[in-house]
């Protein structure tokens, strides 16, 4: 059988081995993987219910147009042109690309519709109370856990990303585009959509490499998801949730800000030392501070600890050259930014 993505043997050469990511990066992801689904769970509901109670047909063409891209049919319809092209020009990258596309699609599809039919959980528009029972069912309407169309979109995105990665933003900006709509639609739930998002990227990671690796890389899939879970995370926790005790978030805005100060220092004097990974995770921990919500704040520290612990991505995520004063002029600005936005969309959309 040959071997799939970047680590084939390409005109006689072996692609070096990739180093694996440390055990306890893995764990402190999962268990930071386990809390974002808890929190998605309890505001899945509120979150139904506020769409109902707004009028989106404005949206209407957007999320159709969501549905079209994220469709199977659009997806092969994309993997089979590659193939082709491929084989018209004679290109064999060409070729993996569409082969490994097609196979992750269909891995994919095979572990979502297997899970669907598992769980039985209920489409939003079958649920009405707070409560359903996780019982394999094959009835219509109870296939609502993973969402289908993010997971295959995320897949195929994923081992597109390898041929363009200049342009992956884009790839992964449209197949956000898919995620978003199956919620606004109310096709699937937040959890729904986010844990296909994860489930996708693992299984297009896995094509994106040697199948012989495919332990390693599954690992980094889940170590590189993890962040971009916790922030899709708390972007539903923080607007749905007001503030307590004014005094308390007060003490935890100011502290988080002045991580997040020291986390620029930092960035600016370590900029081409292996200390630079720190820097970014202070930053995060700021950031989860200033949420002042105790599950963002808990999830944020065990993905820095996954961070800290180890691993070939964070090796590979320092810095060799000084950035310019006008970019560490920009991050700071941004980083400020969200500060400011984090503490305005507290309890912009409350849901109780």
């Amino acid at each position: 059988m040959t071997e799939s993505g970047q680590g084939r043997i390409a005109s006689g050469v072996e692609v070096p081995e990739s180093p694996p990511v440390r055990p306890p990066a893995v764990v402190f992801s999962l268990l930071a993987l386990i809390g974002s689904f808890a929190a998605l769970l309890q505001v899945d509901i509120p979150i139904l219910w506020f769409l109902r109670s707004h009028n989106l047909s404005a949206l209407d063409w957007l999320g159709d147009a969501g549905e079209k891209m994220g469709n199977g049919g659009t997806l092969l319809t994309i993997s089979f042109l590659i193939l082709l092209a491929g084989r018209y020009l004679k290109r064999d990258s060409l070729m993996r690309l569409g082969w490994d596309s097609l196979l992750a699609h269909a891995v994919v599809g095979l572990i979502v519709n297997g899970l669907k039919h598992v769980i039985g959980r209920p489409r939003p528009r079958l649920t009405h109370s707070g409560g359903w029972q996780w019982w394999p069912s094959w009835d219509p309407g109870l296939d609502s856990f993973p969402s289908g169309h993010t997971s295959a979109t995320i897949a195929v995105v994923t081992v597109l990303s390898r041929a363009a990665p200049r342009w992956r933003w884009v790839l992964f900006a449209m197949a956000g585009w898919v995620a978003a709509s199956r919620i606004w639609r109310g096709s699937h739930f937040p959890s729904d959509v986010i844990s296909a998002m994860v489930l996708g990227f693992v299984v297009g990671s896995i094509f994106n490499g040697p199948l012989r690796w495919w332990g390693r890389s599954c690992a980094k899939a889940i170590v590189g998801i993890t962040p971009i879970t916790l922030i899709l995370t708390g972007l539903f926790w923080v607007p749905t949730h007001r503030i307590v005790d004014v005094m308390t978030d007060d003490i935890l805005l100011a502290s988080g800000a002045v991580l997040v100060a020291v986390s620029e220092v930092l960035r600016w004097t370590t900029f081409a030392h292996p200390a630079r990974p720190s820097a970014e995770c202070i930053l995060g921990l700021g950031l989860g501070i200033v949420t002042a919500a105790p599950i963002i704040m808990i999830l944020t520290g065990l993905v820095c600890l996954a961070r800290w612990s180890g691993g070939s991505m964070l090796e590979a995520s320092s810095v060799t050259a000084q950035p310019s004063t006008g970019y560490a002029g920009l991050h700071a600005f941004g980083a400020a930014v969200l500060v400011v936005a984090i503490q305005a969309a507290k309890g912009l959309v409350p849901l109780q």
